[in-house]
């Protein structure tokens, strides 16, 4: 990011000399952006905090549907299942949780990776031009 704002000038100049060298310097300037909120949004996915579980009754060990119970909703279900069925749920929303994160850290990596390349080739080609 340094190195595109540092060099955004030199990629202005580029663009504005002809429409030819406009096209050879805004693809990869708008490829650049594209990858710059792509990873962006895959990065504010992987660390924003996650809440929601995929059933409504409580669980003791998730805080989540502890939310929305009331003490009735709690003593009725204390009184029904066992604290190893809802440790065994709490694993299996935990481990759903860490795939949908991972899955969505993969992609800001990636994102990141497309946008060092794409920023780079785009402050090259804005350089040869203006040399």
């Amino acid at each position: 990011m340094t190195m595109l704002v540092s060099n955004s000038s030199t990629i202005m100049k580029a663009a504005q000399q002809s429409w030819i060298t406009g096209l050879y310097v805004g693809g990869p300037a708008t490829l650049t952006l594209l990858t710059f909120m792509w990873t962006l949004f895959w990065l504010m996915k992987a660390i924003g905090p996650q809440r929601k579980v995929g059933y409504l009754q409580p669980n003791r060990f998730s805080w989540p549907s502890l939310a929305r119970a009331s003490v009735t909703d709690l003593h009725e279900h204390l009184s029904t299942s066992s604290a190893a069925d809802d440790a065994w749920q709490q694993i299996l929303d935990l481990s759903k949780l860490a795939e949908r994160k991972f899955a969505a850290c993969e992609k800001a990596v990636y994102g990141f990776g497309a946008l060092i390349l794409l920023g780079f080739s785009c402050v090259a080609i804005a350089m040869i031009i203006i040399v």
